[in-house]
C-alpha cells in the first residue's frame, strides 16, 4: 500500500475517519493511558497501516484474553480498508509525536545496555523507530502500554498469527527479557525524546 503524506497535518483538520479514534487516542493522537490507548501520532504510515489492517483482518486482537485488542479489532471493522485506512495513516503519520514526561524507575546504565543489545538494532538507538526494519517508534509511548505489549508478545496474546511476520519476530524477542531487565529497558525508553 502506498500512502501520500499530508503537509503540516497539525494544521489540517482531522479527517472524519479519525473522529471515532480520537475518543480514545486523543485529538492529536497523543494517546490516553487511562483508557489504555497508545500514542499514535507520528508513527510511520507503514506501521500504522499494518496494525490497522491486522486488526481489521483478525491477524491482531483475536485472542479471547486480549480484551483491548478485541476492542480495537471491533473498532476497525467499520473502516473501509482501501479508503479509510489510507486517509487515517496519512493523517496520523504527519502529526507531531507528543512526548509526555513519565515517572519510571530503573537502572539507566543497565537499561541502556540491555536496550542497545536487544532492541536498538531494530527500534533505533534512541527508540526513534526504524522504517527499514518495520520497527515503530517507542520513545514517547506510554510505558505501561509497552510493558503490556511485551507481556502480550511473550505469552502469545500477540504475534502468533502465521501472517504476522513482524509480530512473530517481536514475540521471539519479548521472551528474552522480563522482570528488572525489562523495567530497566522501559526506563531507558521513557527518558528518550
Amino acid at each position: 500500500m502506498a500512502f501520500s503524506p499530508i503537509a503540516n497535518a497539525q494544521q489540517v483538520k482531522s479527517p472524519a475517519q479519525y473522529q471515532q479514534c480520537a475518543a480514545c487516542h486523543g485529538a492529536s493522537g497523543e494517546g490516553n493511558p487511562s483508557l489504555n490507548a497508545p500514542a499514535i501520532a507520528g508513527l510511520s504510515q507503514t506501521y500504522l497501516a499494518r496494525q490497522l489492517v491486522n486488526f481489521h483482518s483478525g491477524i491482531r486482537g483475536s485472542d479471547s484474553q486480549d480484551t483491548l485488542g478485541q476492542q480495537m479489532q471491533a473498532m476497525t471493522k467499520g473502516l473501509d480498508k482501501d479508503k479509510d485506512i489510507p486517509v487515517l495513516v496519512a493523517y496520523l503519520a504527519n502529526l507531531t509525536p507528543v512526548n509526555v514526561a513519565q515517572q519510571t524507575q530503573g537502572d539507566l546504565t543497565n537499561g541502556t545496555r540491555y536496550y542497545q543489545g536487544k532492541c536498538g538494532a531494530c527500534h533505533g538507538g534512541q527508540a526513534q523507530g526504524n522504517e527499514a526494519f518495520n520497527a515503530p517508534r517507542l520513545a514517547g509511548q506510554d510505558i505501561d502500554y509497552l510493558k503490556r505489549q511485551m507481556h502480550n508478545f511473550a505469552t502469545g496474546l500477540r504475534g502468533t498469527h502465521s501472517e504476522d511476520k513482524y509480530g512473530r519476530q517481536m514475540a521471539m524477542m519479548a521472551k528474552t527479557t522480563s522482570g528488572k531487565e525489562l523495567d530497566d529497558i522501559l526506563h531507558y525508553i521513557a527518558v528518550q525524546e
